[in-house]
């Protein structure tokens, strides 16, 4: 083989290496990390409820903030009524995957983990306002029970919500609420560690 031949040789295996170097890096770059993939799914199927919503709520008519207690409620109720009958077959799992589910209960397990245990155990004497509420989707929220208050430490953890939406939790279920419809959307059940 010639000095010519073994430097086009040369030249022909860097550039090969230099293409599989190149096409395993573009490989790497092309994996999706599975909770930003949950979360995507999670934040597209919130996109979806909340632009069925809107124009539901456009149907009821706006709310106005001088408005009694009384038109306020029934607007709230008009609202829900009609995102009710929008999605009457809707269930657990319809916004909370069983993906966007698994990395969620992972995160708070974890975050419950770091807690010292009497922190743990405060949360369970918050839940016993709430002693018989057993939260359904497309159920509103009982008004003769105080909403529970989210714990702080959990909400960065979580992909951020629009205006409209918020998390809550009640006894061991995560619930999606609707605040103007004041109705339960979704819910995880057992998202949140047994207090022993």
């Amino acid at each position: 083989m010639s000095l010519s031949e073994r430097r086009g040789a040369g030249i022909r295996w860097a550039v090969a290496v230099l293409v599989v170097g190149l096409a395993l890096g573009c490989a790497k770059e092309k994996r999706v990390d599975p909770t930003e993939a949950a979360f995507a799914e999670f934040t597209k199927r919130v996109d979806d409820y909340v632009a069925l919503r809107n124009r539901l709520a456009d149907s009821v008519g706006q709310l106005d903030p001088t408005g009694s207690p009384a038109e306020i409620t029934a607007r709230s109720t008009r609202l829900a009524d009609a995102i009710i009958a929008a999605r009457p077959n809707a269930k657990p799992g319809d916004i909370f995957t069983t993906e966007v589910a698994s990395v969620i209960a992972t995160l708070i397990k974890e975050e419950y983990s770091r807690r010292p245990a009497p922190v743990v155990e405060a949360r369970g004497d918050a839940q016993e306002e709430l002693p018989d509420f057993v939260p359904q989707v497309n159920t509103l929220y009982p008004t003769t029970y105080p909403l529970a208050t989210f714990p702080a430490t959990l909400l960065p953890l979580l992909p951020r919500l629009p205006e409209y939406l918020e998390y809550r939790v009640v006894g061991r279920y995560l619930i999606l609420r609707d605040i103007e419809a004041n109705l339960t959307i979704d819910l995880m059940p057992n998202a949140l560690p047994a207090v022993e």
